[in-house]
């Protein structure tokens, strides 16, 4: 090993010679000026001002957000630094005379146990906090958005047109959902209108009015709603009602899914309480409703699905089965009106009072009991809920009913069970059934009850498991069945197994009847069917699968080629021959696109004998005080409007995903977590090469029904690349330091006395020091154009 020994003769020439270990010589030797020396005498440090920083918290890492660093280089924990680090907000503030938003939070003096560690060659900051400085992100911080006023309109269209040579069809649906947010005041309406060959119906679901009371930590209700109680099946009411506030009421994202098959191209209806509250239209095979509005989380699923060509076959989703998955919080429920009649039937709407109260029990259960009566009818109930671990939860409900106007009394019992078995297996089970006296409230106003009783259920069971393999892949099987006091019974085997190759995926589905035909056509379809698909990736974002299919007496194959074009728009092309019937070879293909203002949906299918076109339109349109912007998602309770400045199609991502700004360069916050934080980033590759972003990432806590307005500052920047020469014309050193005002280091000279300057305010006097040269540089810059170049150039003396 090679060593040196350096040996210094003078004291004094030492501390000449060199600064905090810097050896001035040496960096005169490379055209290095001292001035960077003295900037960076103690540690590599960021420059004074806001820079974007990749921002980690005890090890996490949070991602990019704006960093402000004082003259020193030392890092200020701003107001939007410490929300988007989760941090909590010191009482004391360093410079009281700064604006707050941008004032130093003493964070350090509050918490000295913290380690910041930063590093601008990566451009990156690293915090080590103690735990007591961490912020609960919910409702803790008290810190969240609240009041704005806006409107909204949420839209979904859907239309298949289908032709033979023997028959037309045509159906056309439009969802639709109007209201406005004021003061934290939600005001919903949603009405639903169907028109096919043989009727149109107008279905009008609710309007209502709804706020949280934050000191009872309830939400209140008022209009036509439905009820939602822990204990007793919804009911729709025109009335009022109060209840812990956590408990979603027609929120989308509530966790239920719906899986079923479809024999070929069909419409699925979705039913609850009697109301129609979703409808879609699906391809041949399985498929999976998720993200639906439900009324309540206690009524039962009805799902329907009609074949185009006239078969239709009906299921039950229990609400014992997703009971676990709509929250349930501790508080009191109280709910007053008259019943509302939704099916036309002609049924009595008495007055309805019903009350619960929830109760926690440990850390992970609750108990609820409640009452509820008419004139001519009462009930009581009992419900617990409980997550022993994320292994075993148990959810149990019993009710007592008594129809007075008929003298019958009876129970209903429900219970649902979801346990992790040894060996990676999954199970969930859930049961209800009722004696031939229970009665639901709506049971007793519908006219007739007693000439319908054998057609009440008596019973409903579901079973399922799941395992998953790494070697043999993922398998599932479920068991459903149902009867009625008829002795009526349907049921259900459903069983699959997906496994990934290399070089493809394969996936097998066998089931048996799926629900009850109610058309003598379909009697080929009854019996075991099995479905054998095989998919092989042609690269990253397009797909060759085939697939075999036989139910009953009916078989049929086919292909199908899907491709993402990108992250907004694919499509599928299909070809499925069939060997029974009189369709013996179908063409098709889908195309979806989501723009910057709406969602399309287009299909096409066509067979010897008809031809079908299917298309969808959703959406929605929000009105401001600046206007009216569009949004290709549905715009939920809590939402906002994001503005960047006046620049159209600029990408930003936000809870609901990825939006883009319209011509006056805004967009659709469609959905925000009550009470939680959110983050919503400004991509900056979508801006102009002009521009830049004075803080491309927002934290936002917004509270229930507040309406937000987030604007994301953005700046015209001018970058030059200067050639610097001095008086004799000679390119001015490389390394020299180039400073601004107050002597604060900019850049340093490169090559042949060039000068990148990242953000110039024409006229601009510079100085430019080093061990052989100092001199002042004059910048005066012509009138800025937009020519769409990251940068201009431009020479210049220093004199």
């Amino acid at each position: 090993m090679a060593m040196m020994a350096v040996v210094v003769t003078d004291a004094s020439a030492a501390r000449v010679s060199s600064i905090s270990g810097f050896d001035l010589e040496t960096l005169q030797a490379r055209g290095i000026s001292p001035s960077v020396a003295h900037y960076f005498r103690h540690a590599p440090r960021f420059s004074e001002g806001v820079r974007v920083v990749d921002l980690h918290v005890n090890g996490e890492r949070i991602g990019l957000t704006d960093a402000r660093f004082d003259k020193e280089g030392e890092l200020c924990f701003t107001r939007s630094l410490l929300d988007r680090g989760s941090l909590r907000v010191p009482s004391s503030v360093i410079d009281k005379s700064v604006p707050p938003e941008q004032a130093c939070h003493d964070f350090k003096a509050e918490y000295p146990e913290t380690v910041t560690t930063l590093r601008p060659g990566n451009e990156e900051v690293s915090l080590v906090v103690p735990t007591q400085a961490l912020r609960d992100v919910q409702r803790d911080s008290g810190s969240y958005a609240r009041g704005g006023t806006a409107a909204l309109l949420n839209y979904d269209v859907q239309a298949i047109n289908s032709h033979s040579r023997a028959d037309t069809y045509r159906y056309l649906s439009a969802s639709t959902e109007v209201g406005f947010n004021f003061g934290d005041w939600i005001a919903r309406s949603r009405q639903l209108y169907i028109s096919n060959d043989r009727r149109t119906t107008a279905e009008h679901l609710f309007a209502y009015a709804q706020r949280d009371f934050l000191p009872l930590a309830s939400t209140f209700q008022v209009g036509q709603i439905s009820s939602n109680n822990p204990v007793f099946g919804g009911v729709q009411l025109t009335g009022a009602q109060i209840f812990p506030d956590g408990i979603e009421s027609g929120g989308s994202h509530n966790g239920v899914v719906v899986e079923g098959r479809a024999l070929s191209q069909s419409r699925v209806e979705v039913r609850q309480s009697g109301a129609l509250i979703y409808t879609t239209v699906v391809p041949e095979g399985p498929f999976t409703l998720t993200n639906l509005p439900l009324l309540n989380g206690t009524s039962d699923l009805q799902v329907t699905v009609i074949e185009t060509q006239g078969g239709q076959r009906s299921f039950i989703v229990p609400a014992a089965t997703f009971r676990a998955v709509v929250p349930v919080k501790s508080g009191y429920t109280a709910s007053l009106g008259k019943i509302r009649e939704v099916e036309g039937r002609g049924a009595k709407e008495p007055l309805l009072a019903m009350a619960s109260g929830t109760w926690a029990v440990g850390k992970d259960s609750a108990v609820s009991a409640g009452v509820q009566g008419t004139d001519s009818y009462n009930a009581v109930g009992l419900a617990l809920d409980s997550s022993f671990s994320q292994r075993f939860s148990l959810g149990v409900r019993n009710n007592l009913s008594r129809d007075h106007s008929t003298n019958v009394q009876g129970a209903r019992n429900s219970v649902s069970v979801s346990v992790g078995l040894p060996a990676n297996v999954q199970m969930s089970l859930s049961a209800t059934a009722q004696t031939p006296g229970y009665r639901d409230v709506i049971d007793t106003v519908t006219p007739h009850v007693n000439d319908v009783d054998g057609s009440r259920f008596k019973n409903q069971y579901i079973v399922g498991f799941s395992w998953a393999d790494p070697q043999l892949g993922g398998f599932s099987i479920g068991y459903n069945r149902g009867a009625d006091f008829k002795s009526r019974i349907t049921q259900n085997i459903y069983g699959t197994w997906n496994k990934s190759f290399r070089y493809a995926s394969v996936g097998v589905t066998v089931d048996s009847q799926i629900g009850q035909s109610n058309s003598a056509d379909d009697r080929n379809d009854d019996g075991l069917g099995i479905r054998l698909q095989v998919s092989v990736p042609l690269g990253r974002d397009r797909s060759l699968s085939a697939f075999a299919r036989r139910q009953g007496e009916r078989s049929s194959i086919g292909t199908a080629y899907d491709e993402r074009v990108d992250e907004t728009l694919n499509y599928q092309i299909r070809s499925d021959r069939d060997f029974a019937g009189h369709r013996e070879h179908t063409l098709g293909g889908t195309l979806n696109a989501s723009s910057r203002y709406a969602q399309v949906g287009l299909g096409l299918n066509r067979d010897s004998s008809s031809t079908s076109y299917s298309g969808q339109l959703q959406g929605a349109v929000v009105a401001h005080s600046e206007g009216f912007t569009l949004s290709p998602y549905r715009v939920e309770d809590t939402f906002g409007v994001v503005s960047v400045g006046e620049v159209a199609g600029a990408r930003l991502t936000t809870p609901q995903g990825p939006v883009w700004t319209d011509p006056w360069g805004k967009a659709v916050i469609a959905s925000l977590p009550a009470y939680q934080s959110s983050v919503l980033e400004l991509e900056g590759k979508s801006l102009p090469r002009q521009m830049d972003i004075k803080n491309g990432t927002k934290v936002l806590e917004a509270g229930r029904g507040s309406f937000n307005r987030v604007d994301f500052e953005v700046i015209n920047v001018r970058r030059v690349l200067l050639r610097a020469t001095d008086i004799h014309g000679k390119p001015l050193p490389q390394g020299a330091a180039v400073l601004g005002p107050e002597n604060a280091l900019l850049t340093t000279v490169v090559g042949d006395g060039m000068i990148f300057l990242s953000n110039v305010d024409a006229p601009q006097a510079l100085k430019v020091s080093s061990s052989t040269v100092s001199c002042a540089l004059q910048l005066d810059l012509p009138e800025q154009t937009y020519n769409g170049k990251f940068y201009e150039t431009a020479s210049a003396v220093c004199r």
